[in-house]
């Protein structure tokens, strides 16, 4: 029998690429899927993302059973989240010394170990809340250094006319795992329990693995890192922490991706209080409540893919950054179900725009030299802060109740946000202008 993996799909996708050029109204998706190595980085991508919500699901609602705590949700966040936060930029570094390929390779492999493990564990009945948090922590330890390195590997992957569609449409991808994955997380843990979950999403991280050694690094991406191997690790780290400071747009909008990172999205981690506490409802209620979120997110970044422009960018940020704060507090004030699917797809769309513009834009803006260290940073941030932030919102959930602390973190960035955001609007020809990006 003929063996089955990612590039068995590429025929396909690459005539649905040529399909889709920039006359279709698919331009922007075309164009980056017109790439054969972003092509194949893409199928690995689209599996892999299934696994990241339906571990999310399993451990969430695992937790929740274990424990019926906010503090314990709220702590789970951050075993994952944490290492990333801290070791982020380490991790990026690492990846531009040894190579992004090998340092995503070895760390996913790692990470889908971890996951088949924790499967083994929650089967066998002697999964507690310490195994399951130490189990998320390792996992979150080898995705600081997996993340970075897979990041900064697809931007090289394809032409830089076709980046800023590129970015939109893993965001796309992202999210609308966001509503497939909780869909079939919600089935494994109504059939088959968390266990099953944990197995998926090990069979998600390998399948990705599997993607990304079949794509050959790009000469150029080659030579680039052998020449950054001999300046060493702490030097490239410093480097690239003081471009980032001395470039006023880069750190503006790394900025706000501590503040969306701080104060919205650690809504994800709260979303099984939220099925069980306010509205009452079993596992099916928390995967249908994730999934609408997912929803929102699919549609606004699958026009941001199709779109697949960087002029206008800094105006929709704005509007996303708002958009995505007031939402959050409508739903983490409401008790109607139906009505709180309403406003977690609004909030997904609006947050998932935002963080699609922040990211084309620093990929627009940030210089080769610097890009895999300003990616790392930002990386870290996006994914870490909420290690942070999500205990503290749970704490304050135990005193003030849920949806009083989730709706006073969405007030309180969405005072954050508007100075912040109306300055990169005032300077939004700088950082939007072509001629940062110049084809090599």
């Amino acid at each position: 029998m003929q063996t089955f993996y990612p590039g068995h799909f590429a025929v396909y996708i690459r005539l649905m690429s040529e399909a889709n050029n920039s006359s279709s109204p698919f331009g922007g998706i075309g164009r980056a899927l017109s790439t054969p190595n972003y092509r194949t980085y893409w199928i690995g991508q689209i599996v892999m993302v299934q696994g990241f919500w339906i571990y999310k699901i399993a451990s969430g609602w695992l937790m929740y059973e274990l424990t019926k705590s906010p503090i314990w949700l709220g702590a789970l966040g951050s075993a994952y989240l944490l290492p990333i936060f801290f070791l982020g930029p380490f991790g990026g570094a690492v990846a531009d010394r040894f190579g992004y390929r090998r340092s995503a390779i070895t760390m996913g492999g790692l990470g889908a170990v971890i996951a088949l493990l924790t499967a083994i564990v929650t089967w066998s009945g002697l999964i507690t809340p310490v195994l399951l948090l130490l189990f998320t922590g390792i996992q979150g330890l080898l995705f600081a250094f997996e993340f970075p390195a897979r990041q900064s590997l697809y931007p090289n992957l394809l032409p830089r006319k076709n980046l800023s569609a590129a970015v939109a449409l893993n965001a796309t991808t992202f999210h609308t795992s966001a509503f497939t994955g909780p869909l079939l997380g919600g089935v494994l843990l109504t059939t088959s329990g968390a266990g099953a979950g944990f197995a998926a999403n090990a069979f998600c991280m390998a399948w990705m693995m599997v993607a990304i050694f079949m794509i050959s690094t790009p000469k150029n991406l080659s030579d680039r890192l052998a020449a950054k191997k001999a300046t060493g690790i702490l030097n490239d780290l410093k480097d690239g922490l003081r471009y980032t400071l001395d470039h006023i747009d880069i750190r503006l909008l790394i900025v706000l991706t501590t503040v969306l990172s701080l104060l919205l999205r650690p809504y994800l981690d709260f979303l099984p209080g939220f099925a069980g506490d306010v509205f009452n409802r079993d596992e099916e209620g928390l995967a249908t409540l994730t999934a609408a979120s997912g929803i929102g997110a699919s549609v606004f970044a699958t026009y941001l893919a199709i779109r697949g422009r960087t002029s206008g960018l800094t105006g929709y940020m704005n509007m996303g950054l708002i958009g995505a704060a007031i939402a959050l507090i409508l739903f983490a004030l409401s008790t109607n179900f139906n009505f709180g699917l309403v406003t977690l797809a609004l909030l997904g769309g609006m947050l998932v725009s935002a963080s699609i513009c922040v990211q084309t834009l620093l990929q627009h803006t940030v210089d080769d030299e610097y890009r895999a260290r300003v990616i790392s940073i930002n990386v870290s941030l996006a994914v870490g802060a909420p290690a942070i932030s999500a205990p503290i919102i749970g704490w304050m959930a135990e005193i003030f109740g849920l949806q009083y602390a989730v709706a006073g973190s969405a007030a309180l960035a969405l005072i954050c946000v508007l100075p912040i955001g109306l300055k990169l609007f005032t300077r939004r020809k700088e950082i939007e202008a072509d001629n940062i990006f110049v084809e090599t």
